[in-house]
């Protein structure tokens, strides 16, 4: 027990009132912090998002068809089905849609949730009864597409692929059915450019693991009509998720945002931050994970694929500065030697997996050895040092998808960063700790970077504006 417990038991062991009176002296202490201040506002914001800003949509999505047995396909079919819609789950064939990451998955994570109690066995086998499993072989999945509401593609991040699914399916459809895109990256107009209806097309990004992560991203391309919007962000609700809306661009909001953070992990390592060390610096300064093993947990090949996407798109010196000898890239050299992370046994760490359960066991020695020539020196830079360049390119981006109309507000940005990737959650998010810690200050903070390391720590010009003007984000 802390001294403030112990301060309480005599308090309430000499008088009820004294100890009561104590009580809400600490209460009030703690109401009035930082921490409390941008949580109840963080809370506020989430509120804010179980109202659909689009309105009610004309038709409630009642069958919705998901197409790929893929990790995101089931887990966007899990969270769907827990609600009671009824979902139409396809993939090529029956070796895709029964494999791990198919039905196999689903009943794991039922059984898993019914073993801990926090599902009733009937709940467990309700949710299984509205997954419909269908393959291209088995004659009849048109007829269950007929009926369907909406679609979800999680294929992989292929342009082509995507166009051909779509052309399958959409003929089989409703005219009414919606066609959403699970893809990451790839522009939601270049997706419905082939489309039958591309007024019905939208971007529904969602997180991985689908079932714990709550932030989606609901993106339509310039002809996505009001009611498409509408259902997209009615079907989020209904799954458990908080809905922002992002403009269509390169990675969206949370991507373009990791996009920069992914090149100072790099160019901290380059400058003498160990794998280990920099995951224990950014898990100390609050965040639930380090940069390190949350490239391994997401996937090095998709990490690395963001990271290539973003730097031939539209971000210019924000994507540079990554640190090591011109043109290296220690992650594609990981992919194509296999190493993508946990989901293949190695990646920046090693991994075993026993009883279904799987552990780190250490950081991976073949790492180790292709670093060496990565890194060009050591700064030994302080905790603080690291933090702060890490995440002001996060923020940063942050600002300036703000700036640029890419999220509509604030809220949706903190709301978007916190639920996204886990960002510092006592702070509120990037916003709201901009308003806690003074946006002069880390203008001041980046600039300073900026001469020291170079013009990707340039501020963009709302922050200038901000700092200029002493203005928060939050009123």
């Amino acid at each position: 027990m802390g001294s403030a417990g112990l301060r309480y038991g005599q308090q309430g062991a000499t008088s009820q009132r004294d100890g009561l009176e104590f009580e809400a002296t600490k209460f009030v202490e703690m109401a009035q912090t930082d921490v409390s201040v941008a949580l109840i506002g963080l809370f506020d914001s989430m509120n804010g998002m179980k109202k659909n800003r689009f309105g009610k949509p004309a038709r409630e999505t009642k069958t919705l068809a998901v197409l790929g047995a893929g990790l995101m396909g089931a887990g966007i079919a899990q969270v769907s089905a827990e609600k009671g819609v009824k979902v139409l789950l396809k993939d090529r064939d029956a070796a895709g849609l029964t494999g791990p990451f198919g039905e196999k998955y689903l009943a794991e994570n039922w059984d898993a949730k019914f073993k801990k109690k926090k599902m009733s066995l009937f709940k467990r086998n309700d949710a299984a009864a509205h997954i419909i499993g269908l393959t291209d072989d088995d004659g009849v999945w048109e007829k269950h597409f007929a009926h369907a509401d909406m679609v979800i593609e999680a294929v992989p991040e292929s342009l082509p692929l995507k166009h051909a699914v779509m052309a399958l399916v959409e003929p089989t459809l409703p005219a009414h059915a919606i066609f959403a895109s699970n893809t990451s990256a790839i522009p939601i107009r270049d997706i419905a450019a082939k489309s039958l209806r591309p007024a019905q097309v939208v971007g529904m990004h969602y997180f991985s693991p689908v079932p714990s992560m709550k932030l989606l991203e609901v993106i339509p391309h310039e002809g996505t009509s009001k009611d498409t919007c509408a259902a997209a962000v009615a079907v989020g609700l209904k799954q458990g998720k908080l809905p922002i809306v992002v403009k269509d661009v390169p990675g969206f909001y949370v991507n373009r945002c990791l996009g920069p953070f992914l090149m100072e992990t790099t160019a901290l390592i380059s400058d003498g931050v160990g794998l280990e060390e920099l995951d224990k610096i950014v898990k100390a300064a609050g965040m639930p994970v380090g940069p390190i093993t949350l490239g391994d947990e997401v996937g090095v090949d998709v990490a690395n694929h963001v990271r290539k996407f973003l730097a031939s798109a539209d971000m210019g010196v924000r994507m540079e500065g990554g640190g090591g000898p011109p043109g290296s890239n220690p992650m594609q050299e990981m992919v194509d030697k296999g190493m993508l992370g946990k989901k293949s046994g190695k990646g920046y760490f090693l991994y075993e997996t026993k009883g279904g359960k799987t552990k780190k066991t250490g950081v991976n020695p073949e790492v180790i050895a292709a670093l060496k020539d990565f890194v060009q020196r050591d700064l030994k830079l302080g905790k603080d040092e690291v933090v702060d360049r890490l995440f002001s390119r996060f923020v940063n981006e942050a600002v300036l998808c703000l700036q640029e109309g890419i999220i509509e507000n604030p809220a949706d940005g903190d709301v978007g960063a916190v639920f996204g990737c886990g960002f510092f959650p006592f702070t509120g998010g990037p916003f709201r700790m901009l308003d806690a810690r003074g946006v002069a200050s880390y203008v001041d903070m980046m600039q300073g970077f900026e001469q020291k390391y170079g013009p990707q720590f340039a501020p963009c010009q709302l922050l200038l504006d901000m700092a200029k003007e002493n203005k928060k984000f939050h009123k």
